[in-house]
């Protein structure tokens, strides 16, 4: 039932268990169920472009597997990042720069907080005259608006559908 979406708290119900850990203990959600539900989650480049794999395409299993490894181990406090573990990342704390860097609905109260703190460093640098500062915090700025304007705009068009 849990890989069919079914609530883990009505499945809880109906097998009469006593507690949420009981059921999660026989509840186990298969590779599969996490591909459907990654496939159809929104997620959107450094462009603020839909990014989506298609799960009929000719590597469709190996892009799963290298996507799945890379949730696993790459996971940012904003997104993840889609860069291959084998290769070495040239931007240094600079995701917001990086064209494989990915991010989604749930990490928008990040992307806002960021956003804020990106505004005010900018503030501070042209204030202290550091253009290179201000050019670089620009780009990043750049990058959080057209991320945040594409996740806001998926948030707004799955409220429509709700109603």
């Amino acid at each position: 039932m849990i890989n069919r979406d079914v609530p883990q708290e009505i499945i809880r119900v109906l097998m009469d268990h006593e507690s949420s850990q009981m059921t999660s203990h026989y509840a186990k959600i298969t590779d599969q169920t996490v591909r459907r539900r990654w496939e159809a989650a929104t997620k959107v480049n450094i462009r603020g472009e839909r990014v989506t794999l298609d799960p009929e395409g000719p590597l469709a299993q190996a892009q799963w597997a290298k996507t799945r490894y890379s949730m696993a181990t790459q996971t940012l406090p904003n997104g993840y990042c889609g860069l291959p573990l084998q290769r070495t990342c040239p931007h240094a704390n600079a995701c917001l720069t990086c064209p494989v860097f990915l991010t989604g609905p749930e990490f928008l109260p990040e992307l806002r907080e960021q956003r804020q703190r990106t505004l005010t460093l900018i503030d501070v640098s042209e204030r202290g005259g550091q253009a290179r500062m201000v050019e670089i915090n620009q780009q990043v700025l750049t990058s959080l608006d057209r991320m945040i304007s594409e996740v806001e705009k998926t948030a707004a068009e799955g409220t429509e559908h709700a109603s």
